[in-house]
């Protein structure tokens, strides 16, 4: 069986590899993204800043990524994160995410009924709180995250404050594997964001034929059509369990 590449992302985290590995897919990791705490002048402003409507004027807090928390985690502190969430939680601020995994991370901070919606995705979540009473809105987020909230919320009344904690990008050097990618030697590579798409196509411009395209969600499948990377194969959902499984009935 021809291995499977993971584009990874060095400072991030999911369980794609566990996932295959338990149903015995080989697999290969590289990094091909650096996922890092923002380090200008004004970076540990904005995660007070966060803290701050966290603790005193946000009505919801939505979290899209455990490397936000992480990030403002290094630039505050998990003692001051914990403290802002349980203020805000006292005065009854709402908390959401789009995974189960973030949302753990947010429970183990102190935040209590985490609405995730049923897919978990950022136009689900967009979706959802589409459908509720519009509020204010603290929004730590990526460097290159989707305006999504701010886009398809503030027509309808909300406030959306987006504030960037953390920076994504392309690694600098080519990444040991790229040249085994455009030479066919993988089956399948998984791509979990338009962010990782755009990283491994500035070494590889185009999949080579016999090597697909697996997107954990529509928005970076329309990416990598975009991209015209190669064949495009979406999971029908973004959890490890489920893109592995796509993985599996694509190679048999």
């Amino acid at each position: 069986m021809r291995e499977v590449l993971l584009v990874r992302a060095l400072g991030g985290d999911d369980r794609d590899a566990e996932a295959l590995q338990s149903r015995g897919v080989p697999i290969v990791e590289d990094p091909y993204l650096t996922v890092a705490a923002c380090t200008d002048d004004t970076a540990v402003a904005r995660a007070r800043h966060c803290l701050e409507q966290i603790a005193t004027d946000a009505g919801w807090l939505v979290v899209t990524s455990q490397a936000a928390l992480r990030a403002l985690t290094e630039l505050v502190g998990a003692d001051d994160l914990r403290a802002s969430i349980a203020t805000g939680r006292d005065r009854g601020i709402k908390v959401a995410t789009v995974g189960a995994a973030t949302a753990a991370a947010l429970s183990d901070l102190g935040a209590v009924d985490i609405v995730v919606p049923p897919l978990s995705t950022a136009a689900a979540l967009e979706r959802l709180l589409g459908d509720l009473p519009p509020a204010r809105v603290i929004a730590p987020q990526g460097s290159q995250a989707m305006k999504g909230l701010a886009s398809g919320l503030g027509g309808r009344g909300w406030q959306i404050d987006e504030q960037v904690v953390y920076e994504t990008a392309t690694v600098r050097h080519r990444p040991t594997s790229a040249d085994r990618l455009a030479a066919g030697e993988f089956a399948a590579v998984v791509f979990r964001s338009p962010t990782a798409l755009r990283a491994v196509t500035t070494f590889v411009p185009q999949l080579p034929d016999g090597t697909l395209a697996v997107c954990g969600g529509p928005t970076t499948a329309a990416e990598a059509e975009r991209l015209a990377i190669g064949t495009v194969v979406v999971s029908p959902a973004p959890t490890a369990e489920a893109v592995a499984d796509t993985v599996v009935s694509i190679l048999a």
